[in-house]
């Protein structure tokens, strides 16, 4: 006799009584320090048993549940079973000839194989094409491996020199990244697809006057949908460069904010467009064509242009940059987008008949089918009449006509005549629009999507980013796992260290450090700090940067905005929440040492900057611990001549001067640590290494230029003019 088949039951919840007694003395522990040890015959003692024996109690019930029960459990907790989840992207449209075709409207059917997908939002095709360039920074070891000095660079451009050279992007290809540019800005080339339209470019620039450009914009790591959802907006700056005098003056360039109409993609923190408003005279969309090569990108003017461009195939150019985040990170960018939902479209589907009965019922004939997108029409008089969809019934009179629609079962449903409508009998009913379709099918590779519902020869689609974000629909057994979070409240933060954690892995904007503080509040100004106020959390945090003077990683308005709305959701009720920067103090350090070998001096200088940069720096690895920083650590003399003295090649070292500024007053100066050993800094405050002399010998150090007692502050000399610097090539 064959044995009985028996189906796996997961447990809602496999904690046990141990557990249980553990969890709620660390909790006692950490709430109610003063009842905390417990020992067995204290009556907490016994009432911690006591709750951990009632809970085992409810999830040994909970645990036998069946599965219809389940299901009601499910709905008692407002944890519907989730639908599919449509995938979601952007294509491109282009104009295959030099004439601009009418708009392609929402909602058109593209075809990837047997998958559909449907526009959201429209798009104007344009004959252009898209070339990204950055200015990208050169640092002396790049300069000195081209051999080139600044003070040629001085000599030539007369100015003081930000050396970059012009570095075109491929998305796709490269990540796209202002990091380590000299302007913190993409500069795109808008330019003619093919070099057989350059007779016709005037037409076309006042053809383009006045419309709106579809931009795709998708990040270098696409978020989990629902979180992506819930992202706070960046805003984007948009502009074009206008040359008053292109001929007569031709680095004369000014910088023109365009009108942003829409943008899906909140600032390109998720896959999506924005559309940009063009100018509506035609002769701003001109570039300046006499511009030597030579001085291309010299201060703000726009880096040299491709050299596959033909002459009057370059029409305009566009800077994007973002004011909150200097380096601005994207994964693609691309003209004429338009963005594509994994569903097809049903209109004017016939469900049946109104019987003039409470409750009425009709199934729609598609699976998956997106429920915020159902509209319905009842026949009244031999004419069809809109209804409304709502969430429930219970707002709802016997006049109202409204019905609702459950996704799982992909029906519509009528009211019962005192709470909402009944259709009545023989009025016929339709789907007059629905989405339908989605799940993990509706993943594809850049490429897939090839095909334009009627879209004719006059129109060229391009898929150069993955579809991304379809999710089958939720099984029951999945729903039943994500009970035990639910009830559990996981993912919340709770103690200093887990506001630290979340902080740290929030998928949002990455954070390199952070570190909370209970009872840590700012007031109106660092002036007003107060501490140890009860039911307050301060989070300081720390964007990633690379090691370098007078480059402390300070956080923007847009990391500490992402990080505290990651946060907010998840703190316990009541906590005042305060994310924050910490507060740096610039310091200058001037060194006199000997080395053992004189040949190399000059590295041996550079490592020993390299080493007091490293140990004073915010971020891991820095630090005296390789942690960064302690926050609130005074900068002592002592321990810098130690970093020094420890580079491999230095023999002595004779004096060390530290300078620093006090932030705290209104005109910071630079003072030099005298009559003390050691800089104090308070516990909001790291220190920034702006700048380090060093000289051979056993003299007195020089204070560095511009740092010492008396000297202006750092950023009120004159600014570092961009330069290009072009490799000669044969």
């Amino acid at each position: 006799m064959p044995h009985p088949t028996h189906f796996p039951v997961p447990d809602l919840d496999d904690r046990r009584f141990d557990e249980l007694v553990a969890e709620l003395q660390a909790r006692l522990a950490r709430h109610v320090p003063e009842m905390a040890p417990l020992a067995p015959g204290d009556p907490v003692y016994a009432l911690v048993d006591l709750f951990a024996w009632l809970t085992e109690t409810i999830i040994y019930r909970a645990n036998q549940i069946p599965e219809r029960q389940r299901r009601a459990f499910l709905n008692l907790l407002q944890i519907p079973l989730r639908p599919a989840r449509p995938a979601a992207g952007i294509v491109s449209i282009d104009a295959a000839n030099r004439a601009l075709p009418p708009l392609l409207a929402a909602e058109s059917l593209l075809k990837a194989g047997s998958t559909s997908f449907s526009t959201v939002g429209e798009v104007q095709p344009t004959p252009l094409a898209l070339h990204i360039l950055v200015k990208h920074t050169l640092d002396d070891a790049a300069l000195a491996a081209e051999g080139i000095s600044l003070e040629q660079l001085r000599a030539q451009y007369g100015v003081e020199p930000a050396a970059f050279r012009p570095l075109t992007l491929v998305p796709g290809r490269d990540a796209l990244s202002t990091a380590g540019t000299r302007d913190g800005a993409f500069h795109l080339a808008i330019a003619l697809a093919k070099p057989a339209f350059i007779a016709q470019a005037d037409l076309l620039r006042r053809d383009l006057a006045g419309i709106v450009l579809n931009v795709g914009l998708a990040p270098l790591t696409e978020l989990e949908g629902q979180l992506a959802t819930g992202l706070r907006p960046r805003k984007l700056d948009w502009e074009l460069a206008w040359w008053p005098d292109p001929d007569g003056a031709p680095g004369s360039v000014r910088y023109l904010p365009l009108e942003v109409v829409g943008d899906s993609s909140a600032g390109g923190r998720r896959t999506g467009v924005a559309r940009l408003r063009l100018p509506r005279n035609a002769e701003l969309l001109r570039a300046a064509s006499a511009l030597d090569p030579q001085f291309a990108g010299l201060g703000d003017t726009p880096p040299e242009a491709p050299a596959e461009l033909r002459p009057g195939q370059l029409l305009f150019w566009l800077r994007l940059s973002c004011a909150d985040e200097a380096a601005l990170s994207l994964g693609y960018i691309g003209l004429n987008a338009v963005d594509v939902i994994g569903q097809g479209i049903a209109r004017d589907v016939m469900l049946g008949a109104g019987n003039g009965r409470p409750d009425q019922r009709f199934e729609l004939p598609h699976a998956d089918v997106d429920a915020a997108s159902v509209q319905v029409d009842v026949e009244h008089l031999r004419a069809f009449q809109p209804w409304t969809q709502v969430a429930h019934f219970a707002g709802s009179g016997p006049d109202d006509t409204v019905f609702t629609v459950d996704a799982a079962s992909a029906s519509v449903h009528f009211g019962d005549g005192i709470r909402g409508k009944r259709p009545p009998a023989n009025a016929r009913i339709r789907a007059a629009f629905y989405r339908h379709g989605g799940g993990s099918g509706g993943n594809l590779p850049a490429g897939s999507i090839k095909e334009i519902h009627g879209g004719g020869t006059r129109l060229a689609l391009r898929h150069e980013w993955p579809t991304r974000g379809g999710v089958d629909a939720e099984t029951l057994d999945e729903a039943e796992r994500r009970i035990p979070a639910f009830l559990g409240h996981r993912d919340r933060a709770v103690t200093a260290e887990d506001y630290g954690v979340l902080a740290r892995d929030n998928p949002i904007n990455p954070v390199a450090r952070a570190e909370a503080v209970a009872g840590f509040f700012p007031g109106a100004s660092l002036k007003a700090v107060r501490r140890g106020v009860p039911g307050v959390v301060g989070v300081f945090v720390l964007p990633p940067a690379p090691q370098a003077l007078a480059a402390a990683p300070r956080p923007k308005a847009g990391l500490l905005t992402d990080v505290y709305d990651y946060l907010s959701a998840r703190c316990m009720l009541g906590t005042e929440l305060y994310v924050l920067s910490p507060q740096f103090v610039p310091v200058a350090v001037a060194l006199s040492l000997e080395v053992v070998d004189p040949a190399t001096e000059q590295q041996v200088h550079a490592e020993v900057e390299r080493a007091l940069l490293r140990y004073l720096w915010a971020l891991p690895p820095g630090g005296p611990r390789a942690a960064g920083w302690p926050r609130g650590k005074a900068v002592e003399i002592n321990e810098l001549r130690t970093q020094a003295g420890r580079v491999e090649g230095v023999e002595a070292v004779n004096a060390l001067r530290l300078f620093y500024q006090d932030p705290q007053q209104d005109a910071p100066a630079w003072l030099e640590l005298s009559g003390a050993q050691a800089l104090p800094l308070l516990d909001f405050q790291l220190p920034e290494l702006m700048a380090v002399a060093i000289r051979p010998g056993e003299d007195r150090p020089a204070p560095p230029r511009g740092f010492g007692p008396g000297a202006p502050a750092p950023d009120g000399g004159s600014r570092a003019v961009p330069v290009p610097v072009i490799p000669d090539l044969c």
